[in-house]
């Protein structure tokens, strides 16, 4: 009797995690991706940016997507993720992106051996597909603070705040991490054309 309970209760067991290995969700991965293109500008001569890891706000740090459901609520998305937290792949789109514009001769991250000239701070402020829109749309917030490096002191010379909202056309991961891209491009230029215009006034 007892070997019959044992077999009975094996099986249900067996049909348990068959039953929930079915029904669990695959989980997906994304990345950002901005890419510069058309003519590099003059690079200012002897220099070297240094791009430290960005920060995010709470709400957006993390690997999960975040919706906004309402005023007040925001939902992570356990399913769909980033392939890195959104700090560091946001750092490293903005540090592809000044290399590619070639305003400074140097651009490294934290961990470059080179001293720096000057030294560029980011903070994720908003980072959400902002599902109380119609129709939807993404929101993309990035703070910049750009320092100027020296033996003596560290002086801030230029710092702003971007936020690009994007309009997207179906509720899905794709279509918003191309909105996403979109706004990222829209605000690296952005970037790109103001700290030409704070290190070389006209």
């Amino acid at each position: 009797m007892r070997s019959y309970i044992g077999i009975w209760l094996v099986g249900l067991v067996l049909a348990g995690c068959v039953s929930f290995g079915q029904s669990q969700p695959e989980k997906h991965y994304y990345a950002l991706e901005a890419v510069r293109e058309g003519k590099r500008l003059v690079a200012l001569p002897g220099t070297t940016l240094n791009i430290r890891r960005f920060r995010a706000s709470p709400p957006f740090e993390g690997r999960e997507l975040v919706y906004r459901e309402s005023d007040a609520r925001y939902e992570r998305d356990f399913y769909n993720e980033w392939v890195v937290p959104s700090d560091v792949m946001l750092t490293q789109q903005t540090l592809n992106w000044l290399t590619a514009a070639g305003l400074f001769q140097y651009v490294t991250d934290s961990s470059g051996p080179l001293p720096a000239t000057y030294i560029l701070e980011g903070t994720v402020t908003a980072l959400y597909g902002d599902y109380r829109a119609t129709p939807l749309k993404v929101v993309l917030g990035l703070q910049f603070v750009l320092m100027h490096d020296t033996a003596a002191s560290t002086d801030m010379i230029w710092h702003d705040q971007y936020r690009k909202e994007v309009e997207v056309g179906e509720q899905s991961p794709e279509a918003l991490v191309s909105g996403w891209n979109d706004a990222l491009r829209i605000i690296l230029t952005a970037v790109e054309a103001d700290m030409n215009q704070a290190l070389r006034p006209r």
